[in-house]
């Protein structure tokens, strides 16, 4: 069975039918824990590594013995799994070959190299979680794994931001910043904000109330974990993502309860005011000089010196894309261009990323892989929507909300993608083939609950 999208088929009574399980392995409880541990890792960056060699990090220890326990049976198969089957390939393969053809080409081979390196990792790690992600998963296990180890890590990280503890955070004096675990404080507030459409959910449809009201602590924690962070990127995409999650839950919000949701609001926006530094609202006041910066009213961002570095890259960037429009300089090339240009000798004359994941693509791979990343991401989101769809028509209004959140926490990533350079993040790499796995989801679903005879 080849790696090709797959088309619905449907049994007798004219029901879409999921790709089965044909090897079972997969859904043993064993092999199921070892990957949920190796999720619950993610947030944990700065904590993984292990004494000795660099390879003693957990995760890849865990990853190894998950490899080791279904690569036989995998093999012996002789065919790949069903779930290997779905739409996110073709656009991937494409891109793939974008940025091996743009690497040959680079001025810069052993860069490129390294990041088809990276590539390749990726895509192994993208197999891997397409095979492991089940209904169960999509429905349970994934949630609050991710919800639990990352709503622990913002605590941390609100604590450290607190107290000032530097295990937690990066910065010092009034420009700290809450990490927890995690390799950086934009990363923390990625994660937390990944998490909080579900840990939203899960306070609205959790199958106990001891569990409602952990979805809602969770939910609390991911928001503190963003703001702690201090984070201008995360707290642009909570403004964006908290409307989008007001409209996607609007059915439960009933006219007679207007007022107390007003008033709640209400209480939590004064005490966020009362608790949240002043130096908080003053790094977020920062975003003007960029907004001004983009629309040609500012001239300058000298003002801080982050905002000012972005933009150099934006211009090196710019520089970059016409020199090679069609096929780019190579992948994760851009970091040997930016050390190279003339606007690096004004900070630190080294080699940093775009912080902008899709400028990173359009430098690297010019406008063939870009279009080819643009058609994975739109296949991506669609698999969302398909699936939540489908769980709207069954009148699955649990089903179809839980596939909802998913898609919002997919939105949360493509804009965090707009103000880092993240390809190689884990939930992103998580959220493609969960896009597949909620498709499988929402099909399981129809087959036991769709009337016979009801079309797709």
């Amino acid at each position: 069975m080849a790696l090709v999208p797959y088309e619905l088929s449907f049994d007798s009574r004219n029901r879409p039918v999921a790709p089965t399980n044909d090897t079972p392995i997969l859904d043993r409880p064993a092999v199921q824990a070892i990957f949920y541990a190796i999720l619950a890792t993610i947030p944990f960056f700065r904590w993984r590594q292990l004494p000795g060699p660099f390879f003693m990090k957990l995760d890849w220890l865990l990853m190894a013995l998950l490899l080791a326990v279904i690569a036989f049976p995998l093999i012996a198969a002789k065919t790949p799994p069903a779930r290997l089957q779905g739409r996110i390939w073709i656009p991937l393969f494409l891109f793939l070959l974008a940025n091996a053809i743009s690497s040959l080409l680079s001025s810069y081979p052993g860069t490129a190299l390294a990041g088809m390196v990276l590539l390749g990792q990726i895509t192994i790690f993208l197999v891997v979680n397409q095979l492991l992600l089940n209904d169960r998963g999509v429905d349970s296990y994934l949630p609050w794994t991710l919800g639990v180890s990352i709503g622990a890590n913002a605590a941390l990280g609100v604590i450290g931001w607190m107290f000032n503890v530097d295990a937690l955070t990066q910065g010092s004096g009034p420009g700290v910043r809450g990490t927890g675990g995690t390799i950086s404080a934009n990363n923390m507030a990625l994660m937390s904000m990944f998490v909080l459409p579900l840990m939203v959910y899960m306070a609205i449809y959790g199958s106990t109330v001891p569990r409602r009201m952990l979805g809602a602590f969770l939910a609390a924690l991911a928001i503190g974990g963003v703001v702690s962070s201090e984070s201008r990127g995360g707290f642009v995409n909570l403004v964006i993502v908290c409307p989008l999650l007001a409209w996607q839950f609007r059915r439960h919000f009933h006219p007679r309860y207007l007022g107390a949701v007003i008033g709640v609001a209400s209480a939590i926006v004064l005490v966020f005011v009362i608790m949240v530094p002043q130096e908080y609202f003053q790094r977020q006041a920062t975003l003007g000089l960029l907004f001004d910066w983009l629309s040609g009213r500012g001239q300058q961002l000298a003002q801080d010196a982050a905002l000012d570095r972005r933009a150099a890259y934006l211009q090196v960037a710019a520089d970059a894309f016409w020199q090679h429009p069609l096929l780019g300089h190579g992948t994760d090339c851009f970091q040997a261009i930016w050390v190279d240009s003339e606007q690096t000798r004004w900070f630190d004359m080294a080699r940093r990323p775009a912080h902008n994941t899709y400028v990173e693509v359009l430098v690297g791979t010019g406008l063939l892989g870009f279009a080819a990343f643009a058609a994975l991401l739109l296949v991506i989101y669609r698999n969302y929507r398909w699936a939540e769809r489908l769980l709207w028509r069954l009148g699955d209004d649990p089903a179809a909300h839980l596939a909802g959140a998913y898609k919002l926490s997919f939105v949360a990533v493509l804009l965090y993608f707009g103000v880092k350079s993240g390809l190689d993040h884990k939930l992103f790499i998580l959220a493609v083939p969960l896009s597949e796995a909620l498709r499988r989801y929402a099909m399981s679903r129809h087959r036991r609950i769709a009337p016979a005879g009801e079309p797709e």
